[in-house]
């Protein structure tokens, strides 16, 4: 299972290195191609374990003035 993220950058928001090391505090790694970003879970989950971690990276990026999109894919 993995979550992947698409983010909007700002010119007045954060700089991409300061969202890449927030995300990577959160277990996220970078990708290439479509999604910036996805995190790889070690075991199916359940919907209430990706909306808890989702909340964690909406509070990780509050400030950062950056626009994502998430995508679960099991």
């Amino acid at each position: 299972m993995r979550t992947y993220v698409r983010m909007s950058f700002h010119s007045e928001g954060a700089s991409p290195v300061k969202v890449l090391e927030a995300m990577r505090t959160l277990g996220f790694e970078e990708s290439m191609g479509l999604h910036d970003f996805v995190f790889k879970w070690k075991e199916p989950t359940r919907i209430e374990e990706v909306i808890q971690m989702t909340t964690k990276m909406h509070e990780k990026l509050k400030g950062l003035n950056v626009s994502y999109e998430i995508t679960t894919i099991s």
